[in-house]
């Protein structure tokens, strides 16, 4: 009977958040709280995994703005005409600009399940987590997980010619993110033979605007072979971090793309993003740092096969620094830990900060049924297992240019 009462009671403190120094347990209904409250844990102990999720899911990347047509004026006739090899890259910034007060708009849709992170398979995620306090003995929670995470990310491009070397744009993602974790554990008093079982399973989901993103891009030098173009983009946060519509954080890409035009047009873009301080990456006080920046690349080309058909292929790659990520798992025998009824060692994925690879193969076509209208799809392709990733990323989308 004393034990059986003691192991409700044990259970109801975890439960409520073994107070005395422990942080308030996450009950909000924002998907951020949604993981700790499935693993009987709070928001500042999930932390470590929470900010390597987090961070990563809140910086999803967009479809190029850039026009497939270009239009330039013939001072000869006086009026402006399509001037395109082919209809340019679909993951990648091309170095022409639209032409002066030609305007693009666009839709795209891509869908993200995420399966792995860091390698890990979220499928099957072990996890130990450590409560302690003054009134009870430490307590030990191992877990073993599924986590499934979709995102639904459906995008409106406008870019608009300034003048005939000067664009601007605006992306504006509407996202859908759909979260479930399915968790069984066993919580461990480590001084008494105190053990409580439990199981979980919770979904949740939100829908929103995410981050919008403003652009601008000039012209450098074009010849009738080669171009070079520098531009910006600001990354606005927008969207609900906490619901990891959004990153939380203000971002700045500035970037160069250079480019050799014609049917078969090799392209290359260099880029660097730094981002401001986020609510999804905190450190252990709970003050707020800034999401990890990277340095990016593209280098493909894009193929105008057909006077209506143009194929992309794209090797896309990003180097992000000192970023939360998480080990593959480990054994771990907790010290001083003396209940008969745990199984020793715990398995258990652990935290730590360091730099990542991010490889993928994009490939795409571009169809122009009619006018200026194209139709686009495009497949990314996972070469590596850096970070939180989909093996394939479908996009399609709609064009049309004025």
């Amino acid at each position: 009977m004393f034990r059986r009462a003691f192991c409700l009671w044990l259970f109801c403190l975890i439960a409520g958040g073994i107070s005395a120094g422990a942080q308030t347990p996450c009950t909000s209904t924002k998907l951020a709280c949604l993981l700790p409250f499935a693993l009987h844990t709070n928001q500042g102990t999930f932390n470590f995994f929470n900010e390597t999720f987090a961070t990563q899911i809140g910086q999803l990347p967009l479809a190029t703005p850039a026009s497939g047509f270009i239009f330039t004026f013939d001072k000869k006739t006086g009026v402006y005409h399509s001037s395109q090899d082919s209809f340019g890259p679909m993951v990648a910034e091309r170095s022409e600009t639209i032409g002066r007060h030609k305007l693009y708009v666009a839709f795209t849709y891509q869908r993200f399940g995420f399966d792995e992170l860091d390698g890990n398979n979220l499928g099957s995620l072990p996890l130990l987590f450590t409560f302690t306090s003054a009134q009870m003995p430490t307590v030990y929670t191992e877990t073993a997980n599924r986590i499934d995470s979709k995102v639904n990310q459906y995008v409106v491009f406008g870019t608009y010619g300034i003048t005939s070397r000067v664009d601007g744009s605006v992306a504006i993602p509407i996202n859908r993110v759909s979260l479930g974790v399915s968790t069984v554990g066993d919580e461990y008093s480590a001084t008494t033979p105190a053990t409580v079982h439990f199981t979980q399973t919770l979904a949740g989901e939100a829908s929103g605007f995410g981050d919008v993103v403003l652009a601008g891009k000039g012209t450098l030098y074009k010849s009738e072979k080669y171009g070079v173009a520098v531009g910006m983009e600001l990354r606005l946060p927008t969207g609900d971090a906490q619901n990891f519509l959004g990153s939380g954080a203000t971002g700045i890409k500035p970037y160069l793309a250079v480019e050799r035009r014609g049917k078969i047009a090799p392209h290359l873009n260099l880029l660097y993003q730094w981002n401001s301080s986020s609510a999804l990456n905190t450190n252990s006080t709970g003050a707020q740092q800034p999401l990890p920046g990277f340095f990016g690349y593209t280098l493909g080309a894009d193929m105008g096969l057909l006077k209506s058909l143009t194929v992309d292929v794209d090797l896309v790659g990003q180097h992000f620094f000192n970023s939360p990520r998480i080990t593959q798992p480990v054994e771990v025998t907790p010290p001083n830990f003396t209940n008969p009824n745990a199984k020793l060692p715990f398995s258990t994925v652990q935290a730590f900060s360091g730099d990542y690879e991010v490889d993928n193969l994009a490939v795409g076509i571009k169809f122009n049924p009619w006018r200026q209208l194209l139709l686009m799809g495009n497949a990314t392709v996972k070469l590596n297992d850096g970070g939180l990733r989909s093996t394939v990323v479908p996009l399609v989308g709609a064009s049309y240019s004025f």
